[in-house]
């Protein structure tokens, strides 16, 4: 519990940030949506430009916090201390890992098909979210000097269980039981707006309303601090470590 705490404490050491950071999940709530009612999918998985967009750019500020708690233990950065260069690698990260899912999840669905069974998917579908969570070393990895060299390997991440699997699932499971109470208190305020009729206030779209979109911008804001923030954060005494020394006797190998 005192990794969360602290790792919380951290990120909200520059309050000042935290204005700009709600306001970008409001603006990217507010367009996404609008976007998706534009075309005629408001119930659709949030994957238009917009998100795209903004998820590079939380994704590139991420990156920066994370190379300054890693070099020095700072706080939220300023936007303009945002290392541009770095881009190019991060979204070289997000295409190739991406790809490896897309993989697993296509042998998940062929599976089905072979066997007829739902079992064999589920296990695998289940096997992938608790890999997933070592992929976040490999981002601290290449937060620390912006170098995507080594990087690329599944393999990796078999490594990086071997040394980290207790810690690194414990983190997991803190931050998982706090985002589902906070989720829980989102769903009722959801449900007592309903009550009162304040979610009817200010139509925008369709089945949208103003309640919708701030209620949206909340939600969105809880989760860019808690999974591109803090819990990477609580992670870095980990990747520096066990990870770090894995990492580097990979590189010397090659």
């Amino acid at each position: 519990m005192a990794g969360l705490i602290d790792s919380y404490k951290k990120v909200y050491e520059n309050k000042k940030m935290h204005i700009w950071i709600f306001l970008i999940a409001f603006v990217w709530s507010l367009l996404s949506n609008l976007c998706d009612i534009a075309i005629g999918k408001p119930d659709s998985v949030r994957q238009n430009p917009f998100d795209l967009v903004f998820n590079f750019f939380v994704g590139i500020y991420s990156i920066q916090f994370l190379h300054n708690a890693i070099m020095s233990d700072s706080s939220l950065p300023a936007f303009k201390e945002i290392n541009w260069k770095a881009l190019p690698g991060l979204i070289g990260l997000n295409i190739v890992w991406g790809f490896y899912m897309v993989l697993v999840l296509i042998a998940a669905v062929i599976s089905y098909f072979v066997i007829h069974s739902i079992v064999l998917p589920i296990i695998v579908l289940g096997v992938i979210l608790l890999l997933s969570v070592f992929v976040y070393y490999i981002y601290l990895a290449y937060a620390e000097d912006f170098n995507i060299n080594g990087l690329l390997d599944i393999r990796l991440i078999i490594n990086f269980i071997k040394v980290s699997a207790k810690e690194t699932y414990i983190k997991l499971g803190l931050f998982v039981l706090f985002s589902l109470a906070v989720v829980a208190v989102y769903l009722i305020i959801y449900v007592l707006s309903a009550f009162t009729g304040i979610d009817k206030f200010c139509h925008i779209a369709g089945d949208y309303y103003l309640f919708d979109m701030i209620m949206y911008a909340v939600i969105g804001y809880f989760l860019i601090v808690t999974w591109f923030f803090a819990f990477p954060y609580s992670l870095i005494k980990t990747y520096i470590e066990k990870i770090r020394p894995v990492l580097n006797k990979e590189i010397v190998n090659v």
